[in-house]
């Protein structure tokens, strides 16, 4: 079981990770009350800090998912 759930840890963190690195975008607009618009950037060290934390989430969620299935299973070939 652990086998497992280091496995699961380690492709979900990957994946998310990359997956996060290419579909957030770090650019955006806004608009003020006057309907004038502004342009931002999340800076480079600050965009791999958010998406490391969504990425551990992400990691974390599907552990548990991973570990609560493999605890029904387990359950349902006792009964």
């Amino acid at each position: 079981m652990e086998k497992t759930l280091v496995k699961t840890a380690i492709y979900s963190f990957i994946i998310s990770f990359s997956a996060l690195f290419v579909l957030v975008d770090r650019t955006g607009t806004s608009e003020d009350v006057n309907g004038m618009h502004s342009g931002w950037e999340i800076p480079y060290p600050d965009f791999l800090f958010k998406i490391l934390e969504y990425s551990i989430t992400i990691t974390f969620i599907m552990v548990i998912i991973v570990s609560l299935i493999k605890w029904f299973k387990k359950l349902k070939i006792l009964n």
